[in-house]
């Protein structure tokens, strides 16, 4: 299966899933992409919330999970993670920077603000 080209997510229906717990915000981004493409989302094998515990057990080849994209990127030669060649519609979240009102702002707090746009912005592009 893994070195097909190309693969769609009903093929992957009967796997063991790692997956969140849908009432999470990443469990009803799930429920989401398998609704777009008008499946059941699977049973978890596992269901849990830890980003680690989840590269984890999918880095055993047991299981399978649908995971951010940037821990995809930065985590699969690392862990020995294979990218399944699935297309899935692009899905984005909104992240934003909240601070209290009438409250100045601490320059080490400027400085991690300023660092985190920083980081953060090559990950925004689409592959």
């Amino acid at each position: 299966m893994v070195r097909r080209r190309r693969m769609e997510l009903s093929e992957l229906g009967n796997e063991p899933w790692v997956l969140p717990p849908f009432d999470s915000v990443p469990g009803r981004l799930i429920v989401e992409i398998f609704g777009a493409n008008k499946l059941q989302v699977p049973c978890a094998s596992m269901v849990n919330l830890s980003i680690h515990l989840t590269t984890a057990l999918v880095a055993t080849g047991r299981f399978i999970a649908l995971l951010p994209g940037s821990v995809a990127r930065f985590s699969a030669e690392r862990l020995s993670l294979k990218i399944l060649p699935v297309k899935l519609p692009p899905q984005r979240i909104t992240i934003g920077i909240v601070t209290v009102k009438n409250r100045t702002i601490s320059p080490l707090a400027e400085l991690f603000i300023d660092y985190a746009r920083k980081v953060g912005r090559p990950l925004t592009r689409i592959n």
